[in-house]
């Protein structure tokens, strides 16, 4: 028998050194815990597209003895690894409507309360200082994960950074990764159903050698394992959409953190960006 490690752990700590076959494995028990805890091996392969060999050599790579013992730790933690369609149908039967406000506020307290206990101090903090050292930012998102990119690059931008965001791909987001050098910062934003444009930034940041800070949902998502410093929010959520309140606290964090450890610059910045505005009348007395 293997050790106690929670499953999660287990795939977290050796996911940088799996195969590719391993990874979409990893990927998809994690995603989809109610279908492995009552798949076969070879149900799985099939639906992963690995064979039923690989499958129990992925087990074995874990730490147990076979696929069995693997599946017996997804059942015990089926209340953390259930697929969010599946969420959706039992939180259709388990909240009633009236209830439903309640419920949205409590879930998002647990995400705050989820997060900061999965939050390395030290890894904040020389994050931080990476940021507070760059020559340039680039925020990089896309879908839901847009509105935080957004407001990231905004804040640090009136705090004196010279920060950009690019919530789209195409030539816009080319354009911008060509700026990137091995002082600047690229921060990626990405949550359930991973958008590959995003991943690809981090992918080219990496290869300039730039600094990678990713925001994500799980240790193991794709724009974690390119990022030099990856953070894990909670996202759970009552209806179909994930909570972005997590998202937007640890943001905060770090403008928090960035305004104290830069007092002067970050001042003389928006007594700049305040008399520019009243220049040009563009906010309300």
């Amino acid at each position: 028998m293997g050790d106690a490690a929670p499953l999660e752990n287990r795939i977290t700590t050796v996911f940088p050194t799996l195969s590719r076959a391993h990874q979409k494995l990893a990927r998809f028990i994690l995603d989809n815990g109610l279908f492995v805890a009552f798949a076969s091996a070879a149900e799985l392969g099939k639906q992963v597209g690995v064979s039923n060999a690989t499958v129990v050599r992925f087990c074995q790579t874990l730490g147990y003895d076979g696929y069995p013992e693997l599946q017996a730790a997804v059942r015990a933690n089926l209340p953390t690894y259930v697929h969010k369609v599946q969420q959706i149908e039992r939180k259709r039967v388990n909240v009633r409507t009236e209830n439903i406000v309640q419920r949205v506020f409590e879930l998002d307290a647990q995400n705050l309360n989820n997060t900061i206990a999965l939050l390395d101090a030290e890894r904040f903090w020389s994050a931080v200082r990476a940021i507070t050292k760059a020559s340039s930012i680039l925020v990089v998102a896309g879908g839901l994960s847009a509105g935080p990119a957004l407001y990231l690059a905004h804040s640090l931008n009136v705090m004196g950074f010279d920060a950009r965001a690019v919530l789209n791909g195409g030539i816009p987001l080319t354009l911008e990764l060509l700026r990137l050098k091995p002082s600047s910062v690229l921060i990626g934003i990405s949550v359930w159903r991973y958008v590959a444009d995003t991943v690809a930034a981090m992918e080219h940041a990496q290869r300039v050698g730039a600094t990678r800070i990713a925001l994500t949902d799980s240790l193991v998502a794709p724009i974690a394992q390119h990022a030099n410093f990856a953070f894990q929010i909670a996202t759970d959520g009552v209806a179909h959409s994930l909570s972005l309140t997590s998202v937007v606290a640890l943001i905060n964090a770090f403008i928090a953190a960035l305004s104290f450890t830069r007092p002067k610059q970050t001042a003389r910045a928006l007594r700049k960006i305040d008399a520019a505005y009243r220049r040009g009348k563009l906010v309300l007395e």
